[in-house]
């Protein structure tokens, strides 16, 4: 777990911000109340991801602190009760997270959510595309204090390697005037595999005229040369913060609440794109549809709360147990079906068989010395169908056979084949 040293003179705020930022991000908070409390810590765990520091405490008034923790590499985000010219500019001159008041209760949410911000920042990889070895190491000093991953390219076709192999990019920043292809051109190759909100691209430039030409063609946003550090973390983070907000609304629009898994209506759009691709150029596929045995009688028996343990722990084991791009889906109540691509139908019989041994030995906690466990039946169609609502169907009636044979056993059409 990350660790952040807090310091401030206040107890008050100590116990908010700490409080609150616990709550918030998976993280736990260290605090000082002045300097040698701080060094101390320091001292003790060299580990913190970032330090929240106050500009004026009982044994410190200037830049001592800042200093001790840049020579750490602690990244640090300055807080003080009092906007001061001079103060901002000493500080803004060093490689700071950022420079923040807490004059109200809005101010230290604002820092909750600036350090949420950076949190995720440190899970995303930002790549600059730049054939200017001056530029990219600018916007690298910039994108490190605001701890992004940083990946840089010296031309287009470079960045178009590392981005083929690093798929979990997800913003880059372009330059417009490069050798080979210019960076617009460049995002017309990347918009033709990648959607703006899945992968955002920052144009930059020095000729103002070529913004136009960017935003026309699927740039996220545009920022002018010669920098303005503040306007362009600001921008940087409002892009980063827009895709972050794509992906909770599509998570929400495409995963069970309580399991997180695939809902019903992910599974049909995907399910049909693998089941077309299959069937077009002759790969095998299988369905699974599983069902927990005697659900009633577990949720009367030990209550809804055990009942909703008990799917969460099932849908976490079909999970840790898929393969690639397969699909867990909830199809509701006690209910899941799984898309197994590009398997074989006596691999497919043969995994689903030690599933349903696995599950068998699951065991869900329901008090400190009391455990349960259940079993699953379940129907898998291997066959080619017309369609996917017919292979859906035919394993939805070998699940009842196997329902009506005993439970806790797998029912396949290879008998049939």
């Amino acid at each position: 777990m990350y660790k952040i040293l807090l310091v401030d003179d206040s107890e008050s705020i100590c116990t908010f911000l700490s409080q609150k930022i616990e709550d918030t991000i998976d993280v736990s908070v260290d605090i000082a109340h002045t300097f040698e409390e701080a060094k101390v810590l320091v001292e003790q765990n060299r580990d913190y991801f970032l330090a929240l520091l106050d500009v004026h405490l009982p044994d410190m008034n200037d830049t001592t602190m800042l200093d001790f923790m840049i020579e750490r590499n602690i990244p640090s985000i300055v807080m003080t009760a009092d906007f001061d010219t001079k103060v901002y500019q000493s500080f803004s001159k060093r490689n700071i997270v950022d420079y923040v008041l807490k004059e109200s209760p809005e101010s230290l949410n604002f820092i909750v959510s600036l350090i949420s911000r950076v949190y995720q920042n440190s899970k995303t990889k930002v790549l600059v595309i730049d054939d200017s070895i001056t530029v990219r190491s600018q916007l690298k000093y910039f994108l490190q204090s605001q701890l992004f991953q940083v990946i840089s390219a010296n031309e287009p076709l470079e960045g178009l390697k590392v981005l083929e192999l690093n798929s979990d990019i997800k913003i880059i920043i372009v330059d417009y005037k490069m050798p080979d292809l210019n960076g617009v051109e460049l995002l017309k190759i990347i918009r033709r595999n990648f959607s703006k909100n899945k992968l955002a691209v920052i144009g930059i430039s020095g000729d103002e005229s070529s913004s136009i030409a960017f935003l026309k063609h699927g740039a996220n946003d545009f920022i002018n040369k010669p920098f303005i550090k503040e306007e362009f973390i600001c921008r940087l983070n409002n892009t980063a913060e827009a895709l972050a907000n794509i992906d909770k609304l599509e998570e929400i629009a495409n995963k069970d609440f309580l399991t997180k898994v695939s809902n019903r209506k992910y599974f049909f759009e995907t399910a049909q794109i693998y089941f077309d691709d299959a069937n077009e150029y002759n790969r095998p596929s299988a369905i699974a549809m599983l069902d927990i045995d005697d659900f009633k009688s577990i949720n009367d028996t030990y209550g809804h709360s055990i009942g909703d343990d008990v799917i969460k722990a099932l849908a976490k084991l079909l999970t840790d147990n898929i393969k690639g791009r397969d699909i867990v889906a909830r199809f509701g109540g006690e209910e899941f079906v799984l898309y197994l691509q590009d398997i074989s139908p006596g691999n497919a019989s043969n995994f689903m068989k030690s599933i349903c041994r696995k599950i068998a030995k699951c065991n869900v906690l329901i008090s400190d010395t009391k455990q349960i466990s259940f079993t699953v039946s379940i129907g898998l169609d291997t066959q080619r169908h017309d369609s996917l609502k017919e292979k859906i169907n035919s394993a939805d009636k070998l699940l009842y056979e196997a329902k009506n044979s005993g439970k806790n056993r797998v029912v396949d059409d290879l008998v049939f084949a």
